[in-house]
């Protein structure tokens, strides 16, 4: 056994807070839900991104059984699919909320720089995120005045595992299973400045991404696959198959 799920997290607006789940479906897309909207620049055609809009962790997204809600920083509450003109209030340009479409979307980057992520997503390169609780302990045990808390890392899927040190960058090739799921371990995920940002009680630090860089070749946590749907759900148990 590798460990248990401690935690499942979606996020229904790209770059926004998301929920935390006790439970979620995942498709070959992730988790149902999980990045499918964005919010889109008119003028440049990018999707924007907490690295280049840092204001964007203030909102909040929720996938309700009538659609997604967007909490903006002053508690107003709006439909995704009529929040155009609060989130460009918001936000102070002029955007629109968009679902995927077939073509790689382009994602504004730090510096003003742009990349191209997953085609007919949202996601900057695989549909699931993994990250482990050793992993957070060994980082903060580092830098202890960082608050090494999952969120700063925007995962899927949380595994309280045993061992010390970045546990699941072992499992980088192999498949795991998480209840009735198999996922296919891909690939380290390199970490960006989002790391360090503010958000609910977590104050900016950019000792987080220092550390990062230091002392974990600035990889924390896993991207995966999906190679066999299901559902799972807290308290599941993580295995090597």
């Amino acid at each position: 056994m590798l460990g248990t799920v401690a935690a499942l997290w979606r996020y229904p607006v790209k770059s926004l807070l998301g929920e935390q789940l006790t439970r979620a479906r995942l498709t070959a897309g992730g988790i149902e839900g999980d990045r499918g909207l964005a919010i889109v620049d008119r003028g440049t055609g990018e999707v924007l991104s907490g690295r280049r809009v840092p204001g964007l962790l203030e909102g909040r997204a929720l996938l309700e059984r009538d659609g997604v809600k967007i909490s903006l920083p002053g508690g107003e509450v709006v439909a995704a699919v009529e929040a155009d003109d609060a989130v460009s209030a918001w936000l102070g340009r002029d955007i629109r909320i968009a679902e995927p479409d077939a073509a790689r979307p382009v994602i504004a980057d730090e510096y003003g720089e742009s990349f191209r992520g997953m085609a007919g997503t949202f996601f900057d390169s695989s549909p699931v995120h993994v990250v482990t609780t050793a992993t957070m302990a060994h980082l903060e045990a580092l830098y202890p005045e960082g608050m090494f808390d999952p969120r700063r890392f925007r995962p899927n899927i949380v595994v309280d595992a045993g061992g010390e040190g970045p546990v699941e960058q072992a499992w980088v090739g192999r498949t795991i299973r998480v209840g009735k799921v198999l996922l296919a371990i891909r690939k380290p995920c390199r970490r960006c400045v989002m790391t360090t940002l503010e958000q609910d009680d977590l104050p900016h630090d950019r000792g987080i991404l220092r550390t990062v860089a230091r002392e974990a070749d600035n990889t924390v946590g896993v991207y995966a696959l999906v190679e066999q749907r299901g559902e799972i759900a807290v308290e599941d148990v993580v295995e090597s198959t």
